[in-house]
């Protein structure tokens, strides 16, 4: 490789580093040319890339890169597959080294963020973003009973699903029916409360009437001890 290709090459794979959703580092040793063209084929497929990659430049376009677990995944026939989504490259990757030994995942990266060869494994595991939008777009349009075919549920299993999905609303309505029965009982324990506040507002002038009643019996007995007393005088004074 000439120097302004090295130049270009390194300057390529700086943007293709911020850009890619994955990248995944693999060992090709011992892969046939056929094999690995056909690797790069499905790859290509879904928007991504299969490349061979010198470690000499690779350890100056990672220069600044923080992780370096990453850096050291360099040594060796290293191939990097990446794509633009989050698991594409992956799933591809490792489906591919399944049925061919020769390629080894090593690791790989997703932003910042190392992967060690468990986490692409587990990532390859995912569907990808067009086998989810391939299944909406399937569940859309396919009748109810042809959905239940193809996900092998019988039609009654299906319903009992929707079912299931029907009563999630139930909860809320019941809470709002407790909510105001609630409230009504309130407000008839409110309305209770009132007469009996009546009441004790009228117990106060019974009360006060026993009371005058009190002071009227207290009055006639003062009254009674005063004759009491003149009479005792008159019989002294004769």
């Amino acid at each position: 490789m000439k120097k302004d290709q090295k130049k270009k090459f390194v300057k390529d794979f700086k943007d293709i580093f911020n850009n890619v959703g994955i990248l995944v580092v693999t060992h090709y040793s011992g892969l046939k040319t056929t094999q690995t063209d056909e690797l790069r084929t499905k790859i290509k497929e879904v928007g991504g890339r299969f490349v061979i990659v010198k470690n000499s430049l690779m350890k100056i376009i990672l220069k600044e890169h923080k992780s370096k677990e990453f850096k050291e995944l360099f040594n060796g026939p290293v191939a990097l597959a990446y794509s633009e989504d989050e698991v594409s490259a992956a799933k591809i990757a490792v489906n591919f080294s399944k049925e061919n030994d020769k390629l080894l995942i090593l690791g790989g990266i997703m932003g910042d963020k190392f992967l060690e060869q468990k986490d692409v494994l587990e990532i390859a595991t995912l569907p990808s973003l067009d086998e989810i939008r391939a299944k909406l777009v399937s569940l859309i349009q396919t009748p109810a009973r042809n959905i239940a075919y193809a996900l092998k549920f019988s039609a009654n299993k299906l319903a009992r699903v929707f079912n299931e999905y029907s009563k999630l609303d139930i909860p809320e309505e019941k809470v709002e029916a407790e909510k105001k029965s609630e409230e009504k009982t309130e407000t008839e324990a409110k309305t209770e409360e009132k007469p009996e506040t009546e009441a004790k507002t009228e117990e106060k002038p019974e009360t006060e009437a026993k009371t005058e009643e009190k002071t009227e019996t207290e009055t006639k007995t003062e009254e009674k001890a005063e004759i009491k007393d003149e009479k005792k005088d008159e019989e002294k004074k004769d």
